[in-house]
């Protein structure tokens, strides 16, 4: 199949979380299994200086007509190592800035851009299927739908196939109505029953509306995007009677990582390789960890890692308020991330009650990130809502026990006391009570071979690559333009 991912990000030239390495992972391993794939994106200040950013030459180009002057670019076209194809969106007025996002209203001009081109670029470059990554390029599907392209250069008659991606449904890309203008689709769509909500142009809805496909990425996540409102304002961001609406449509697959980049075999950012045919390595890992961050070393099972975005999500705020007792109960704790101020601030003054027993590092260190996950003996994962997630997967693979809230892709991808464990509610007396029996199970005589079990599990992305195969066929026989 010829497959068009367009996203926001795309790991590494241009990443501020997980939706970048999940699009990247997916798309080289669809590559290794005969497809060929192209990501499609902003061509960012950042990316454009990247180290690692491939030579880009000139190639289709870009007219956006719309309110005022029309919109003109060229998309920018390489390889990666990997083998995907890249196009860069070069709009020096929108994309020529620092950062990859503005997070105002001027967002909606960079990413109704981003979605309107993606639209043209998958006609021009015949694509069997066009897979829409998250509200940023949500507005794709609806344009190939509303407005369908000419023949492409192959004999197709109408648009590719259109699959929209939720990677975290609480973004939905909510702009003032006076944005609408700048999709330069028929003014009907601007209905409760199109784009509209509360008043508002709703990008994502237009994916979740227009796709022929919508994948969620883990199977409890999609459950949870089409429950009642109740709950679903914590996962689908209002959008739950959308989501029902096209229940039928709805999929949910796991993400994987790159193991190959995530080994612990070989893992130049660790003070001492390790594996399952040799795990002492591990040990040494534990060691150089406290001796690096000043921590005091406590009983087997105890040292606790925390690692991600200090976010409401997150539930950093839950794990604040219950650090007075897992050091109490004898844990000392690494952590690792930045976000909100508050969570910081409790954060930082437990580290000042708690010297050498729990230290805070904030910031982004991916190097220091894998050596927490070689080192502790379990990572904490409080998440009021996780898409999928990804810490819980590399954790896995390092032999560290996951100890996750039991929501979305945490579900799907711990078996409780077996490869992590799993708690409810997300209280501070549940996460001290599933952190004890972690340390139970750590000291226990079976450690050693739950730590294998761990680093058994197969977190690569070849079994969600065979779904998601499946799954794009499925689309291109579904689409209208099969049927015409």
């Amino acid at each position: 199949m010829r497959i068009l991912f367009l996203a926001s990000e795309l790991a590494p030239l241009a990443l501020t979380g997980g939706l970048g390495e999940a699009v990247a992972g997916l798309a080289a391993e669809l590559v290794r299994r005969g497809h060929d794939v192209c990501c499609a994106l902003p061509a960012y200040r950042d990316l454009l200086a990247h180290p690692q950013c491939p030579a880009l030459a000139p190639a289709e180009a870009v007219s956006l007509p719309g309110p005022g002057a029309a919109l003109r670019g060229r998309w920018l076209a390489g390889r990666l190592p990997d083998g995907v194809t890249l196009r860069a969106l070069k709009l020096p007025a929108l994309y020529d800035a620092p950062g990859l996002y503005a997070a105002d209203e001027s967002d909606a001009r960079r990413f109704i851009a981003l979605g309107r081109a993606g639209a043209q670029l998958a006609s021009q470059l015949a694509a069997d299927v066009l897979v829409a990554h998250d509200w940023h390029a949500a507005l794709a599907p609806c344009v190939l739908r509303a407005q369908p392209a000419r023949k492409a250069k192959r004999a197709r008659a109408a648009a590719p196939a259109a699959v929209q991606v939720v990677h975290n449904g609480a973004y939905i890309g909510r702009f003032r109505a006076e944005a609408f203008a700048q999709t330069a689709l028929p003014g009907e769509l601007f209905a409760p029953s199109g784009l509209e909500f509360y008043g508002q142009l709703c990008l994502l809805k237009a994916g979740l509306l227009f796709s022929d496909r919508i994948v969620a990425v883990s199977p409890t996540y999609a459950r949870e995007l089409c429950a009642p409102e109740r709950v679903g304002a914590a996962f689908g961001g209002g959008l739950d009677g959308v989501y029902r609406a096209r229940e039928d449509r709805v999929v949910g697959i796991l993400n994987g990582i790159d193991t190959r980049s995530f080994a612990p075999e070989s893992d130049a950012a660790l003070p001492s390789r390790f594996g399952v045919d040799r795990p002492e390595g591990r040990t040494r890992c534990r060691a150089a960890l406290l001796d690096e961050l000043g921590l005091a070393a406590p009983r087997e099972g105890r040292l606790l890692a925390a690692v991600g975005r200090l976010a409401w999500q997150k539930g950093w705020d839950v794990l604040a308020d219950a650090l007075d007792r897992l050091v109490a109960a004898g844990a000392t704790l690494a952590l690792l991330g930045e976000g909100d101020p508050t969570i910081a601030a409790a954060l930082e003054a437990a580290t000042r009650r708690h010297p050498g027993r729990v230290r805070l590092v904030r910031g982004w260190d991916p190097a220091l990130a894998r050596r927490l996950y070689a080192g502790a003996d379990a990572l904490l994962v409080p998440s009021r809502f996780e898409p999928c997630g990804l810490v819980q997967l590399i954790a896995q693979r390092y032999g560290c026990l996951p100890i996750a809230n039991r929501v979305g892709g945490l579900v799907d991808t711990i078996v409780d006391g077996e490869t992590g464990l799993l708690f409810t509610p997300l209280e501070p007396d549940s996460l001290v009570a599933a952190a004890e029996r972690a340390a139970a199970l750590l000291a226990g005589p079976g450690s050693a071979e739950l730590r294998v079990r761990l680093m058994k599990q197969d977190v690569s992305w070849t079994e969600p690559a065979r779904r998601w195969e499946s799954l794009l066929e499925e689309a291109v026989r579904v689409a209208p333009s099969a049927r015409s």
